[in-house]
């Protein structure tokens, strides 16, 4: 396909750049940023969009950097945004939560605060690997199975940095690897993409009493509160993430809801019980939603002396219970319809909702507007440095 030069106007959600061809189509592109006159290579060209490749940078924007990560240059895919000055990191994913909210919550003009930041290298304490025909842990090329081997990560806390190099792997095609930094504790499962054990699978090169296993665990530190968390389990990307995390639901909760005086608090998508553990006194009744046995099995060790029932199913297809408050912290692809449908049932007088994906984010904002909830605030953070990722904090007050 042809080449053509292109105006970069703004990053949009993914973390591509967003520009105009000559005839009007909008056109995608990965690696350009805003202001850039870039020569696009077309890759995909559609009636009403086409995607391309950066071919060349003809002007170059100010914030432009060399990546600090050497494994860019020799393709990892992992760190999309390392192009981009850290420093315009947050600013950049504010316009793509403010562009979402609205195009899809159809909301103008957000008042949007700006919430923490985490450190631009060596926070994250959890890394899924790629694992290349060698043995050797890697990640993979962008939109590819490629692996890149990756002897250390610029992200990646120094307690993984140190073995990485050294590990080896047979019979497994990705390897989880997670470190404890209040215990110095390490854990390793292996296991296929689609998140199977690997049966048989072996591992050489990680440090002593590693942990190996779907049901290792590692002992970790939030808001001076020890959690037990599970391999096969999800925890934020780092204690710091973590620690912002649980302030932004503080502020947004509010101390009457997360004391009982509003009724019974529900901590929907509960995972391991970390809001629970870290904002909830023992003695307030408290129902956890989360459909993973592992999140589940760590959620009653982590919380043996709370007043709390867990339940071990899919918020979808949980029977709802009146409450007064609703955390609710979804994957990826959020609530949906059917998601605030059942929150809705509980007649909660605030939800508070952690939207990791803007778009699925925004929609979900709107959807609870559309079911009776004003929309009080929204803050978003920055816990996934180099990446377009962002996390969104939003409360809601029942009218």
């Amino acid at each position: 396909m042809d080449n053509e030069q292109v105006r970069f106007e703004r990053l949009v959600a993914g973390g591509d750049a967003l520009g105009h061809l000559a005839d009007g189509r909008v056109v995608f592109v990965p690696g350009a940023l805003p202001g850039e006159l870039v020569d696009v290579q077309i890759t995909q060209a559609k009636k009403d969009f086409a995607r391309g490749e950066v071919a060349a940078i003809i002007e170059p924007s100010a914030h432009r950097v060399t990546p600090p990560c050497p494994n860019v240059e020799r393709g990892c895919g992992g760190c999309s945004w390392q192009h981009l000055d850290v420093s315009q990191h947050m600013d950049a994913k504010v316009q793509i939560v403010r562009e979402a909210l609205k195009r899809t919550a159809k909301i103008d003009d957000a008042d949007i605060t700006v919430g923490g930041q985490v450190a631009s290298e060596g926070t994250r304490t959890t890394v899924r690997m790629a694992v290349n025909a060698e043995g050797k842990l890697g990640f993979r090329r962008a939109n590819s199975h490629d692996v890149i081997d990756t002897p250390t990560c610029l992200i990646a806390h120094p307690l993984l940095n140190n073995f990485i190099a050294d590990v080896r792997v047979k019979g497994a095609t990705e390897v989880t690897l997670r470190c404890a930094v209040a215990t110095g504790e390490i854990g390793a499962w292996l296991h296929n993409e689609d998140g199977e054990e690997a049966q048989g699978a072996s591992i050489t090169g990680l440090p002593k009493h590693t942990e190996i296993g779907r049901m290792a665990v590692v002992h970790e530190h939030v808001h001076d509160v020890a959690l037990q968390v599970s391999m096969s389990a999800f925890f934020q990307a780092s204690p710091q993430a973590a620690e912002m995390l649980v302030s932004a639901v503080n502020d947004a909760a509010g101390e009457e809801a997360l004391t009982g005086q509003l009724g019974l608090v529900v901590d929907a998508y509960g995972g391991g019980g970390l809001f629970t553990a870290t904002l909830v006194d023992n003695d307030v009744p408290v129902t956890i939603v989360e459909s993973s046995p592992s999140a589940c099995a760590d959620a009653r060790r982590n919380l043996h002396e709370h007043a709390v029932n867990i339940q071990q199913i899919a918020f979808e297809q949980w029977s709802p219970q009146i409450a007064g408050l609703v955390i609710a912290d979804p994957a990826r692809n959020g609530l949906g319809a059917a998601g605030v449908e059942n929150l809705a049932l509980t007649e909660a007088s605030k939800v508070v909702l952690v939207s990791c994906d803007a778009v699925a984010g925004a929609r979900d904002i709107r959807l609870l507007m559309n079911a009776g909830y004003t929309c009080d605030s929204i803050t978003v953070l920055d816990l996934f440095p180099h990446t377009p990722h962002v996390e969104v904090v939003s409360a809601f007050t029942r009218t």
